[in-house]
């Protein structure tokens, strides 16, 4: 205050000095809060305009707006609802056009005399059986593919083929005739169906034990032009609950579908209000006059919002109603609660919106700023946005984020199997990994396996004693082989069970040194489950203990090696490679091959081949001689002489009384030191053995030659045949006819007409007798066709024949 201030104050009392001090000291409060004061000002102003202006508009329009969203609420989530419905008709559409345009079915369905093949009960007749096999692969194919389609989409229950070609109904696992056919509930007739594919109305289908099971049918015509169909069977529970379900929610709501026919099909029946509208005439009436949209109807007392929509793929309408009396009490109330909540923001809206405005939305800024940095990184800084663009494009790139990361974990998940096997495999394979690489992998993959301290084994599927069995078969059985390995190791025991490449198990399991004797007892349980509950035979490699994960190579390479000497171990199911391996010294090339040749060449009595092939076998062992020791050439020799009494054996023949060789040809054989040596020992032995066998195939085959001329010069004026002289010989006629031209140089009828026409010169020339009765003699009944033949094999005919010997007056013919 002024010295004239203080002064006229202080001419006053004390009363009125106190009224002039407050007032004082209010209106410098004043001056100083003049900011303050005028920003709460406009802040109220500014917000209370808004705040009217919606409650006036949210007074007057909520009922409106309410019944438009629930409209659109409505009529997404239905439209959500024929979209899965028809998208799960379009799938299996689609996966029947695939297995029609497999060729499967339409090659069965087209099969030359199918249902003569349908028909045939008892023997066959030979000239049927390769049709029938062709006609039974055919309908094989077709059952995988009616399987394939079955398995292609987690909805279809079953699949039935109706051909009425053959009067038969195919399923994926077997057919029916139409009287067999246990699902007698489903027409075996198209009457009525006028379009492909036609969605039917729910049914009960019987099953194959008795039951009946509710189904949606869906039929398609089949391949060809005729009047054979597919039936692919819905289920409908299925159906229900994972399409229709979440429209169910209580009393006040009611949803339904009807068929193109007007009938019931999926409807809420846990609250009867969905059967009574669908039942209500009115109810129907006023869906018909609506058509596809929302309208509000009094409908069994109470007023209902009803949404219907139909589908055009399925034929069927489906029809949601909401009550809405209930909803608009709220609308009211919500009104009410707008006007109060609107009075209160205006009171508290100047005192907050200053307080925290800052406060609030820096962090906003600062988030947005990060999310438009990551998003047009190099394109400078992003401009200000409102606060609700702002919160949009938040949300929608965490959104965006969130199901980029959902997606990727779907995929790796599905992945994981294949990633596992991809990764277990490089590990036995050369590779840059490290040990810390290698357990980090491992974790992620989830296989939970030290690396150190593992034993290894190999198991190749050899033999299958069902030759039959179909893919899915095979594939089952190999997860059964799988799971039994993984039943047989202890719980406590770290282990990787997989199959590796195709009829190819690997099998880790962390354990000691000491505890490899468990890993060769588990390998012969293996053996023998594999072999007696899945009957597949198997040959199981062991190699040897890998001290760490980085001898993996080794070992595999030792399990594999091991399974290749199954037979010098006797055929064991279970090889250890150091019970088979020599130490140090290099793995000797046997060649297989080359010894199966010989021994073919010797069983044929082929001496110059079996030597040249023994020449072939003998240059393979000497180019290795470098490489490997004397003792495993000398090995390799015995196996080839093993093989020589084997194939001696086979024809029940003791090889050293073959030979005349008192000494025992191992024995013999083990006292060559040289490679040169033991090389023309063999030569001899085999060029022998080969001799023998020649001769004694030829001594033989003379035999038979020889007895088969002596019952010719006996029969050949009968009506002999082939067949039946190698029937008394004890042969097969194509044996029999290719031995008989090798050793006469004629064919076996060949022959036969010779004898007749030389016994027919004969006659011709020592009797009187016609021409006639000569042909009758000789097994030519027919005279023209004896005249024939003699003039093919003379030159002459047998009256010409006569005259030119001089008796013309026995010349007629």
């Amino acid at each position: 205050m002024s010295a004239v201030t203080w002064q006229f104050v202080g001419d006053m009392g004390d009363r009125e000095k106190g009224v002039v001090v407050l007032l004082s000291r209010w209106l410098i409060s004043a001056k100083k809060r003049y900011f303050y004061i005028k920003l709460f000002t406009y802040t109220l102003v500014i917000v209370l305009l808004p705040i009217l202006i919606i409650s006036l508009v949210l007074y007057r329009n909520t009922t409106s707006v309410m019944q438009s969203e629930l409209r659109t609420s409505n009529e997404m989530y239905l439209k959500q609802t024929v979209d899965s419905m028809e998208m799960i008709v379009k799938q299996i559409g689609t996966s029947f056009k695939q297995t029609v345009l497999s060729g499967a079915i339409r090659e069965f369905e087209a099969f030359p005399l199918g249902s003569y093949y349908e028909t045939l009960d008892g023997g066959y007749r030979d000239e049927d059986l390769r049709e029938l096999y062709l006609y039974v692969n055919s309908k094989s194919n077709a059952q995988w593919y009616l399987n394939n389609l079955k398995e292609s989409n987690e909805f279809i229950h079953s699949v039935y083929f109706f051909d009425h070609n053959k009067h038969i109904v195919l399923t994926g696992s077997t057919n029916y005739t139409f009287d067999d056919f246990y699902d007698d509930t489903w027409s075996l007739s198209t009457d009525g169906i006028r379009a492909y594919p036609t969605i039917s109305e729910l049914r009960e289908a019987k099953q194959l034990d008795g039951t009946r099971k509710l189904v949606l049918p869906i039929v398609y015509m089949s391949a060809s032009l005729s009047d054979s169909y597919v039936v692919i069977n819905l289920d409908a529970e299925m159906i229900y609950s994972t399409v229709f379900r979440k429209l169910i929610r209580d009393g006040n709501h009611a949803f339904f579908v009807l068929s193109a026919g007007g009938k019931l099909m999926f409807y809420d029946r846990q609250y009867a209000i969905s059967e009574q509208m669908s039942g209500d005439p009115n109810v129907l009436r006023l869906i018909a006059e609506q058509g596809q949209s929302s309208f509000e109807a009094e409908m069994l007392g109470k007023q209902w919002l009803v949404t219907n929509m139909s589908s055009e793929l399925l034929g069927w309408t489906f029809i949601n109603g909401i009550l809405v009396n209930n909803i608009y009490k709220s609308v009211n109330n919500t009104k009410n609660l707008i006007l109060f909540t609107a009075l209160l923001l205006v009171a508290a809206s100047g005192v907050l919106v200053f307080i925290t405005s800052r406060n609030i939305y820096n962090p906003i800024r600062h988030l947005l700023s990060f999310v438009k940095n990551k998003s047009y990184e190099g394109e400078g800084t992003a401009t200000n946005h409102k606060v609700f663009g702002e919160l949009k494009v938040i949300r929608s790139s965490l959104m965006e984020a969130y199901e980029l990361q959902v997606s990727l974990q779907t995929r790796l998940k599905e992945s994981m199997p294949a990633y596992k096997k991809m990764y277990v495999h490089s590990l036995l394979r050369p590779n840059r990994f490290t040990l810390e690489e290698i357990d980090e992998r491992l974790r992620f993959l989830g296989l939970g396996f030290n690396l150190d301290h593992i034993g290894l084994f190999v198991i190749t599927l050899t033999e299958i004693t069902d030759p039959e069995a179909d893919v899915e078969r095979i594939k089952m059985n190999k997860l059964r082989i799988e799971d039994m390995i993984e039943a047989m190791i202890p719980a406590g025991r770290n282990r990787i069970v997989m199959e590796l490449i195709e009829d190819r198990f690997i099998v880790m399991i962390n354990c000691h040194q000491a505890q490899m004797t468990d890993i060769f007892a588990l390998a012969e349980r293996v053996a023998h489950d594999i072999r007696q509950m899945i009957g597949i035979g198997c040959t199981i490699g062991i190699g040897n203990h890998s001290r760490t994960v980085c001898e993996l190579q080794r070992a595999y390479a030792e399990a594999k090696e091991a399974q290749r000497h199954r037979v010098i171990s006797g055929n064991s199911d279970v090889i250890y490679i150091g019970d088979v391996r020599l130490e140090n010294i290099p793995l000797l090339v046997y060649p297989k091959e080359k010894e199966a040749a010989l021994n073919n060449f010797i069983l044929n009595g082929e001496m110059k081949e079996a030597l040249g092939m023994f020449t072939e076998f003998a240059k393979d062992l000497k180019e290795q001689q470098r490489k490997v020791d004397f003792r495993q050439l000398q090995q390799a020799f015995i196996r080839l002489l093993g093989s020589l009494v084997e194939t001696a054996a086979s024809l029940r023949l003791d090889i050293e009384s073959v030979l005349r060789r008192k000494t025992n040809l191992y024995e013999v054989l083990l006292k060559k030191k040289e490679l040169k040596e033991i090389e023309e020992w063999f030569a001899d032995i085999i060029g022998d053995f080969t001799t023998y066998i020649g001769q004694a195939y030829e001594e033989k085959n003379n035999k038979y030659v020889k007895q088969a001329i002596r019952l010719l010069e006996q029969t050949y004026c009968d009506n002999i045949s082939l067949a039946q002289i190698s029937e008394r010989l004890q042969l097969s006629p194509s044996y029999f006819s290719r031995l008989f031209k090798e050793h006469t140089g004629q064919s076996f009828s060949e022959y036969v007409m010779t004898a007749r026409v030389e016994s027919g010169k004969r006659l011709l020339l020592e009797s009187n007798l016609l021409i006639k009765d000569i042909g009758e003699r000789i097994g030519y009944p027919k005279t023209n066709y004896f005249i024939k033949v003699f003039k093919e094999h003379t030159g002459l005919t047998p009256g010409e024949y006569r005259k030119m010997h001089g008796l013309e007056e026995f010349a007629t013919e």
